[in-house]
C-alpha cells in the first residue's frame, strides 16, 4: 500500500547535478603471477546470493570479476569492472562520484534518484551513488548478477546486484605495492599489506590508493582541466575467529577527494549528434568528497543446522560542490551544492547449511538514512535563489528464499521480501514537512534443470521494486512527489561447457513490464536556475537477450565476448496522455552492447612471463530525451594492458580508450530551449606502471 501525492515542481536543487543523470585498480602483482588459465575448471564461487555457489548452477545470468582481471585489465574502480557485461553500461557523470547507467532498461535519475541496482561490499549494502565512485583496493573478486534481486536486497536492486568480495586477510605477511604514470601529468599509487596478529586467531589486511592528475578536458576558459582530480582511498579489515563456529569481521573504508565536475557545455540541438563541445567556463567546478564507512559482520555457524549473520554498518558521505552556473567565460552566475549522506544498517539473517535438498535462508533488515541538501545559485549582481531540505528515509524489510532439489537434476527456488518505507521531507526555508508511506512486495520464483554435468538451463519470474521519493524544493516552487517504480521479470536461459570446460556459453532471453518507471526532466529558467525534476511513466516494456562466450584453447590463451540487446519501449505515457511518445527509446538506454577481449601470458626463461590484456567494447545508439530527437550514435572503445613479470617485479604498458572515442556522460536535454547542456569522456591515455611483490 502506497500514500501518493501529485503536484508540479521543478528545482534548481543540484542545479548541474540534476541534469543527468575514483579511481583505482587494487593491483596486485600476486593476481597477474596466476595464468590466465585459473577458471579453466569454471568452479568458481560466488556469494551474490548470500551463500557460496558456483556460477554455473544457479539460476540467474552472473558475470564474474577475478582478481586477475582487475591487475591485468587495469580496472580501477567498478566502472571499468562492468565494462565487458552484457546490457550495461556505466560512465561517469558530472563527476566520479555520478554515475550515468544504462542496465537492462534501467538508467539513474541524478543525484537524488536511486541507483537501478545494489552495491554490496562483504555482505554490507551501498547507500546512494557516492560510495560507488571508490577504488577497487584489496578486491577479490566482483560477481554482476542482472535480473531484479529484489528478495535479497530489497528495494535498490531492481536491476540486479554487484557483489564485490575483498580479500581476507591471511595468516602470513603478504605485500604488494604499486605505481602508474599516465599522460595528463597522472600518477596513481597502491599499496596493501595483510598478515596475522595473533596466529590463527586474529588477523588484519589495509590497503591504500592514491592518485593525482592534471586532467585531459580542456577548459577554454579556465587554466584548469576539467577534470582534474586528487584523491586517497583506504579499506582496511580485522578477522578475530575466537573459535572455529564463530568469527567477527571489523572493515572500514574511507576516501577522501577533489576533482574537477559539475562542467557543462552548450551545443544547439541540431549539432547535438556530430559535435563534441568543450567547455568554456570562467569558474573551474570543484568537488570535495569525503565518504567513510564501517561495519561488523558477525558469524555463529550452528553445526548441522544454519550459520546466523549478523551486519551492523554505519556509512556517511559529504560532497562540497562550487562551479559555474551559466557555463559560459562570462562571470554571470556561480552555484553551489552541499549534500551529506549520513546511513545505518542493521541485518540479522540464517542461512541453511549447504547439506540436504533443501537450502533456505530467512532474514530481516532495518536501515535509516538522512540525506542533507543545501544549494545557492548565486547570480552578479542579482538575488541569490537558495534551497536548504532534510529527507528522512526509513526502511523495514522480512525476507526469505528456499530452494529444493526434488531430484539431483531438478531444482525449484522461491524467495517473497517485504518492505515498508517511511519518508519526510523538511524544507528548513519554509518550515513546511511533508510524508508519505510506500510498502512493496517482492518476490522471486525459478525452476532449473541440469540436462548433464556440461548443460544447465532455468526459468525465473522475479519482481522488482525502486522506491519513491521527493524532488528538492526551492523557495520560488512547490515540492513535487514521484512514486515507486515496480518490474516484473521474465527469464529463461542456460549455461553450458564444452570441450572438458575449454569453451563456455551461457545466454539468456527476458521480458519486463514496468509500472510507473522513474525518468528525470530538466530546465533552466533565466536569472532563476535549472530545475530538475524525477517523474513517473505509467508502462514501459523491455525485450532483450543477452550472451556470454569464453574459450580456452590452450595454457595461457582466454577468449571472451559477450553480446547483450534491451529493446525498451514507452507503452503508456501518463494518464493525461497516454499515447504520448508511445513506443519511443526510455532515454540513456544502450539497446545494444557488444564486448570481447583476449588475455594470454607467454612463459619465458625462469620465473618471467609475458601478459597480455585486450578488451573492445560496442555500444550502439542511445537517445538522451524522451522525444527521442538527441540521439548519440554508436562508439567502439579499446583498451589494452602489456606486462613484463619476473619473479616479485613487474613493468607494464598501459592504454585506456586507444581508439579515442568521445561520447557524452551527462546531458541536460533541450535545458536551454532549442540547445542541449552535456559533458564528454576523456580522450585517449596511455602510461607505465611499475608493481612488486614482498
Amino acid at each position: 500500500m502506497k500514500t501518493r501525492y501529485r503536484t508540479a515542481i521543478s528545482t534548481k536543487a543540484l542545479v548541474c547535478a540534476g541534469l543527468v543523470t575514483g579511481a583505482f585498480s587494487a593491483f596486485s602483482p600476486a593476481a597477474i603471477a596466476q595464468t590466465v588459465d585459473e577458471n579453466a575448471s569454471n568452479d568458481i564461487t560466488v556469494t551474490a546470493r548470500k551463500r557460496s555457489e558456483t556460477a554455473q548452477t544457479i539460476a540467474d545470468p552472473i558475470s564474474v570479476v577475478t582478481e586477475a582481471k582487475i591487475a591485468g585489465a587495469d580496472l580501477r574502480t567498478l566502472q571499468d569492472a562492468v565494462r565487458l557485461t552484457p546490457n550495461l553500461v556505466v560512465l561517469d557523470g558530472l563527476y566520479p562520484g555520478y554515475k550515468t547507467i544504462s542496465f537492462r532498461g534501467f538508467t539513474t535519475l541524478g543525484r537524488d534518484g536511486e541507483f537501478p541496482f545494489a552495491t554490496v561490499v562483504d555482505g554490507v549494502v551501498q547507500p546512494g551513488q557516492m560510495f560507488f565512485q571508490q577504488d577497487l583496493v584489496n578486491v577479490r573478486q566482483i560477481e554482476i548478477l542482472r535480473g531484479p534481486q529484489g528478495t535479497l536486497y530489497g528495494g535498490g536492486a531492481i536491476a540486479g546486484a554487484i557483489n564485490v568480495v575483498t580479500r581476507k586477510p591471511t595468516d602470513t605477511f603478504a605485500g604488494t605495492a604499486s605505481f602508474q604514470y599516465l599522460n595528463g601529468d597522472e600518477k596513481r599509487g597502491l599499496v596493501g599489506l595483510s598478515g596475522p596478529i595473533v596466529k590463527d586467531k586474529l588477523y588484519f589486511s589495509t590497503g591504500a590508493s592514491a592518485y593525482k592528475t592534471d586532467g585531459l578536458i580542456d577548459n577554454l576558459a579556465n587554466d584548469k582541466n576539467a577534470d582534474f582530480g586528487e584523491g586517497l582511498t583506504t579499506r582496511s579489515s580485522l578477522i578475530f575467529t575466537p573459535t572455529s563456529d564463530i568469527s567477527f569481521a571489523l572493515s572500514a573504508s574511507t576516501t577522501d577527494s577533489k576533482n574537477g565536475g559539475l562542467w557543462l557545455a552548450p551545443v544547439p540541438d541540431e549539432d547535438f549528434k556530430d559535435v563534441i563541445p568543450l567547455p568554456s567556463e570562467n569558474q573551474a567546478g570543484i568537488v570535495r568528497s569525503k565518504l567513510r564507512a564501517y561495519s561488523l559482520k558477525t558469524d555463529w555457524d550452528i553445526p548441522g543446522f544454519a550459520t546466523l549473520t549478523s551486519v551492523t554498518a554505519y556509512s556517511r558521505g559529504r560532497e562540497y560542490t562550487t562551479a559555474d552556473a551559466d557555463f559560459t567565460a562570462a562571470n554571470i552566475a556561480s552555484q553551489t551544492v552541499r549534500f551529506v549522506d549520513t546511513t545505518w544498517s542493521q541485518e540479522l539473517r540464517l542461512t541453511s547449511d549447504s547439506s540436504g535438498p533443501l537450502k533456505w535462508n530467512a532474514g530481516g533488515y532495518y536501515q535509516d538514512e538522512k540525506r542533507d541538501y543545501q544549494s545557492s545559485y548565486d547570480p552578479v549582481g542579482g538575488v541569490s535563489s537558495l534551497n536548504d531540505n532534510l529527507r528522512h528515509y526509513e526502511t523495514f524489510a522480512l525476507f526469505g528464499q528456499l530452494s529444493y532439489e526434488l531430484t539431483d537434476r531438478l531444482e525449484l527456488t522461491g524467495g517473497f521480501r517485504y518492505d515498508w518505507e517511511n519518508q519526510s521531507y523538511l524544507d528548513r526555508l519554509t518550515g513546511q514537512i511533508l510524508k508519505q508511506k510506500f510498502s512493496e512486495p517482492q518476490g522471486k520464483a525459478s525452476v532449473s534443470y541440469k540436462w548433464s554435468p556440461d548443460l544447465f538451463t532455468y526459468a525465473t519470474y522475479s519482481r522488482g521494486y525502486r522506491k519513491g521519493g521527493f524532488n528538492p524544493s526551492s523557495s520560488a516552487e512547490t515540492l513535487l512527489f514521484y512514486d515507486p517504480e515496480t518490474a516484473d521479470n521474465y527469464e529463461v536461459g542456460f549455461k553450458s561447457n564444452f570441450g572438458g570446460n575449454l569453451v563456455t556459453l551461457n545466454g539468456a532471453a527476458f521480458y519486463t513490464d514496468f509500472k510507473g518507471q522513474q525518468f528525470s526532466t530538466s530546465r533552466v529558467i533565466e536569472n532563476v536556475g535549472i530545475f530538475t525534476a524525477i517523474s513517473n511513466i505509467g508502462k514501459t516494456q523491455v525485450v532483450g537477450a543477452e550472451a556470454e562466450l569464453s574459450i580456452r584453447p590452450m595454457r595461457g590463451l582466454s577468449l571472451s565476448g559477450s553480446l547483450g540487446y534491451s529493446d525498451v519501449k514507452i507503452k503508456d505515457f501518463v494518464p493525461e496522455n497516454p499515447d504520448l511518445y508511445r513506443n519511443n527509446v526510455i532515454p540513456q538506454i544502450y539497446r545494444l552492447t557488444a564486448q570481447a577481449g583476449v588475455d594470454y601470458e607467454a612463459f619465458l626463461a625462469d620465473d618471467a612471463s609475458l601478459l597480455f590484456h585486450g578488451d573492445v567494447s560496442h555500444r550502439g545508439n542511445v537517445y538522451w530525451d524522451v522525444q527521442n530527437e538527441l540521439e548519440t550514435g554508436p562508439k567502439t572503445f579499446f583498451n589494452a594492458k602489456l606486462t613484463l613479470r619476473k619473479g616479485p617485479w613487474s613493468i607494464s604498458a598501459i592504454g585506456r580508450n586507444l581508439s579515442n572515442e568521445r561520447t557524452p556522460m551527462a546531458v541536460g536535454p533541450h535545458a536551454l530551449g532549442n540547445a542541449t547542456l552535456a559533458s564528454y569522456n576523456p580522450p585517449r591515455q596511455y602510461g607505465v606502471e611499475v608493481g612488486m611483490k614482498f
